[in-house]
């Protein structure tokens, strides 16, 4: 496994090569089950940074957010969710959409795969992936574990540099 910092720089260069126009970021998540409530949290650390994104804390119902996120007019999504990917707690990946059927996003429906293909409907053109990190515990009333802290410490960010 790579060390944190060659991790950081692999996402970031991932990140930057894949954004393009204007980009809305949905954080995926329920904010009572520990690590899954990376995404709400992401997109609160990223209000408080001022980044320039359409930011949109979807909770566990992200399917109510389809027409809010079509009318900001984006043109890269990113949907920023904990995950089971088999990895060490606290791992970020960036995952295209066609790899995340083998992911396990077990808090909230519908798939993440049918949100994107309900976007995608609304305008085809969609840049969307889905940024990532497995999660320690998402036990109900758990707090946040330390490396998923720390995963989300280094995308706040890393995001807000990109995103200036």
């Amino acid at each position: 496994m790579n060390d944190i910092k060659s991790e950081s720089d692999d996402i970031a260069l991932d990140i930057r090569n894949r954004i393009r126009g204007k980009v809305t970021i949905a954080g995926i998540g329920n904010i009572i089950r520990g690590d899954d409530g990376l995404g709400p949290k992401l997109i609160e650390l990223l209000k408080a940074r001022g980044v320039n994104a359409g930011l949109f804390d979807c909770g566990t119902a992200p399917e109510n957010y389809i027409l809010p996120m079509l009318k900001s007019l984006c043109d890269t999504l990113i949907l920023v969710d904990a995950a089971n990917m088999a990895l060490e707690p606290g791992t970020a990946m960036v995952l295209d959409t066609d790899d995340i059927a083998n992911v396990s996003f077990s808090t909230h429906s519908p798939s993440p795969k049918l949100f994107i293909d309900l976007l995608k409907m609304g305008k085809e053109d969609l840049n969307v992936f889905v940024l990532s990190v497995q999660p320690k515990s998402t036990t109900l009333g758990s707090p946040m574990s330390e490396e998923v802290l720390k995963a989300l410490t280094r995308l706040s960010e890393t995001l807000s540099q990109i995103l200036v």
